[in-house]
């Protein structure tokens, strides 16, 4: 069944977001470029991720407080 709920919003972006940044990730898995230059890329990725999942943890944690 469905359920009306509001809070549907941004969890649907959530979704979106870590799908396209999986999709990314596996982009540059078995892109045809040097292993280095994969590595650094899929590194930096990381390190986009992990700011992003902070910065969003920090503003659900402001908006229920």
């Amino acid at each position: 069944m469905f359920y009306e709920d509001d809070n549907t919003g941004p969890a649907i972006l959530v979704s979106f977001l870590v799908g396209s940044i999986v999709g990314a990730g596996l982009a540059l898995l078995f892109a045809p470029q040097a292993g280095k230059k994969t590595r650094r890329q899929i590194a930096e990725l990381a390190d986009d991720v992990k700011d992003y999942t902070a910065d969003y943890t920090r503003k659900l944690k402001d908006k229920i407080a």
